[in-house]
């Protein structure tokens, strides 16, 4: 092999090597948090609801056991958030900013509802 054959592979090499890093920032960013109510008591099954105020679109994610939530693979913008949770009251938080390549992170604390739960009898 020749000597320019064998630089030039080199220097695609080396420029190969270099773009790895740029291959691998996400487009896309994550929304995450934990959901409590009043007493800082987890609440699992908690839904929150991410909506793009620019699109429209929706984004889901349903609380776990331990009240965690994660929404990935949001695009960069501006969201309202939606959360709803059985016998709570629910919260809109007006806007939460998600960056491209970052991880959000929306701690929220939903009130124990005051209404009584339906007991299915007609008055």
């Amino acid at each position: 092999m020749s000597s320019t054959v064998k630089y030039t592979l080199l220097i695609l090499l080396i420029l190969l090597l270099g773009s790895i890093p740029l291959a691998m920032q996400r487009d896309s960013a994550v929304l995450e948090g934990r959901i409590t109510n009043n007493q800082g008591v987890a609440i699992a099954g908690a839904v929150v609801e991410a909506r793009n105020t620019m699109t429209g679109a929706v984004f889901r994610a349903t609380a776990d056991a331990l009240g965690n939530y994660t929404i990935e693979d949001l695009p960069q913008g501006r969201y309202s958030l939606w959360v709803t949770a059985a016998a709570h009251d629910s919260v809109w938080i007006r806007e939460v900013i998600v960056d491209r390549g970052s991880t959000t992170r929306r701690d929220i604390r939903l009130a124990i509802s005051e209404s009584p739960a339906p007991t299915g009898e007609a008055q």
